[in-house]
């Protein structure tokens, strides 16, 4: 069925729709379409944001970790005390990415269990700076999407260059 065809069906069958509900039908509509059609292989696992609008495209995730490194950046602590364990934790989880790129280029399964024993130490670990904390917390409930990585070490730990082609695709169409 044509775009065309399918926005009749939409106005004819459910006219009182709001603009938000018909962009959600018509996502669910072509998420459907991707997984019934037979042209093109099927995504398994998709490296993204944590954006909603992703989560029922692919059967897995991967989170990607230079998206979830920016909540921490928008920290912005008043005190002294809390820049100084703000800082250290950028440190350390930069550090942990590093171990995780590692990872990827000689995947061992003792390497994945030290690998996940540390993502708790660093985002259960309790800081003292109340806000770090909550975000840490966020960030811990995300645990299988970020380390989706360990059990697929040929997935990307992050998406900015498909982003900034899809970027460079949409400006180019302009």
């Amino acid at each position: 069925m044509s775009e065309a065809q399918f926005n009749h069906k939409l106005n004819k069958y459910l006219p009182k729709l709001g603009s938000q509900q018909v962009t959600r039908i018509k996502e669910a509509a072509a998420i459907a379409f991707y997984h019934q059609q037979t042209d093109c292989p099927v995504v398994q696992t998709l490296c993204c944001d944590d954006a909603p609008q992703f989560k029922l495209i692919t059967t897995d995730r991967a989170l990607c970790w230079v998206h979830e490194g920016r909540h921490y950046k928008k920290l912005s602590p008043v005190f002294h005390c809390h820049q100084v364990i703000l800082e250290q934790f950028l440190d350390d989880f930069w550090d942990y990415y590093r171990e995780l790129l590692a990872y990827k280029n000689a995947p061992r399964t003792e390497a994945a269990l030290l690998l996940r024993s540390k993502f708790r130490r660093l985002f259960e670990t309790q800081s003292g700076y109340e806000l770090l904390d909550e975000r840490k917390q966020l960030t811990a409930t995300k645990v299988s999407e970020l380390l989706r990585v360990l059990e697929h070490p040929e997935l990307p730990l992050h998406n900015n260059p498909a982003e900034l082609a899809a970027r460079t695709r949409v400006w180019s169409l302009d």
